[in-house]
């Protein structure tokens, strides 16, 4: 994929259709994050925040997380805040893994997420691919998890809604997903950056409600997917199965990888008002900040909803019209939306064609998906404004 972006930055006039930074003029910015910026300048002084997340962060993700799972879990789980949650994967798989060296296969899906399977190789485990139909939107079936689950299964890792599609895993696949790790033991490890994006009509599914605990379950979330102004802030958490957090912590020192307070402290204000939103409860750090923009937080957050919702409806019915796309898949969320071109190209054609029509796309080999076999599937990312991306789509 990195080929693919050098390729990219040697034209600048290329439309990005993956664009994944979103277009402060058009989705809003919460003025709340500024104001958090100007209090840090003013109450601390710039340096690395606390490793692994300062406490009362650490300790409201935990809050939070348990109020999300709305039931009496007995067990008490442990949470860690990285530069992104991109960064968390490795050390998490890899504590997964010294629990146990005997077990090293990890499942993946395909589509998925291109860092997975690069990630899995560089902890040293085994990837397992399902390759997901087309028939139930790219999304694996339990009879497939069934048979790729073995007694040498680490892990299953995956994003809820799936990126690159859009599309969200039922309760009743959670379940059984649920069940399967109990009996061959092994972690389900969630990336659910864009479970606050799903449509209004569409209920995020808390695997720890379902599982009962937080045993052998770890859940990787972040704002930078539906935060606008955030993703440069480069911080997300994990949370999950205790027994993983002594290997985590010493991977992560090894690594050196500290973050910064501002970002630390925004992750902070965000989860804060997220918890506020749903619960009522306000957090003690929000006593910083006037009820007028408490208040524009949340009719800034729902604007922004409301907007990625009908622009990706919007672009899904462009796209459908579109004489060059044979297939389009509509998402139940996120910023982005999955859809297959007219012609079955190799990766390195397809990227070329694109560039031609002044496009910079990746191909369906990022997704883990083979073009000669599934069709070139890409996607555009919903982040900009509307005219803008209707010309791009124009130009395929």
């Amino acid at each position: 994929m990195f080929d693919y972006e050098k390729k990219f930055l040697e034209f600048e006039d290329l439309e990005r259709l993956e664009w994944m930074d979103y277009d402060t003029r058009v989705f809003k910015m919460p003025i709340i994050f500024k104001r958090a910026i100007d209090l840090v300048f003013e109450y601390h002084r710039l340096t690395y925040s606390d490793f692994g997340g300062i406490k009362r962060l650490r300790e409201l993700v935990i809050e939070y997380e348990k109020y999300l799972a709305r039931s009496n879990i007995s067990d008490q789980p442990f949470s860690f805040i990285g530069s992104g949650v991109s960064n968390l994967i490795y050390p998490v798989l890899q504590a997964v893994f010294n629990l146990d060296d005997n077990k090293r296969e990890v499942i993946l899906f395909s589509p998925e997420y291109p860092i997975f399977h690069s990630v899995v190789e560089s902890a040293k485990g085994v990837p397992t691919i399902i390759h997901s139909l087309r028939d139930n939107d790219y999304l694996p079936t339990v009879e497939q998890l069934e048979n790729a689950v073995n007694g040498r299964t680490a892990a299953v890792l995956f994003s809820n809604p799936n990126n690159p599609t859009g599309k969200s895993f039922s309760r009743e696949w959670v379940a059984e997903l649920v069940k399967l790790s109990h009996r061959y033991d092994f972690f389900i490890l969630s990336d659910e950056i864009y479970i606050d994006s799903l449509y209004s009509d569409k209920q995020p599914i808390h695997i720890a409600e379902v599982n009962g605990s937080y045993k052998n379950y770890v859940k990787f979330f972040g704002p930078s997917k539906d935060r606008p102004g955030m993703t440069g802030i480069r911080c997300g958490y994990c949370v999950g199965d205790k027994r993983l957090l002594p290997s985590i912590e010493r991977i992560q020192m090894v690594r050196n990888i500290s973050n910064g307070i501002i970002s630390d402290y925004l992750l902070l204000l965000d989860i804060a008002l997220r918890y506020k939103e749903i619960s009522g409860t306000k957090h003690a750090d929000l006593k910083y900040y006037s009820e007028q923009e408490i208040a524009d937080y949340a009719e800034t957050i729902l604007h922004n909803r409301n907007l990625q919702e009908r622009y990706n409806k919007r672009i899904v019915t462009k796209l459908k019209s579109h004489p060059k796309i044979k297939d389009v898949i509509p998402p139940d969320g996120g910023n982005s939306v999955f859809f297959r071109y007219y012609k079955d190209l190799p990766a390195s054609d397809f990227v070329k064609e694109y560039m031609n029509k002044g496009l910079a796309s990746y191909p369906s080999e990022a997704f883990m998906l083979d073009p000669m076999i599934e069709g070139s599937w890409t996607r555009i990312c919903v982040t900009r404004d509307i005219d803008l991306l209707e010309r791009a789509i124009g130009k395929i």
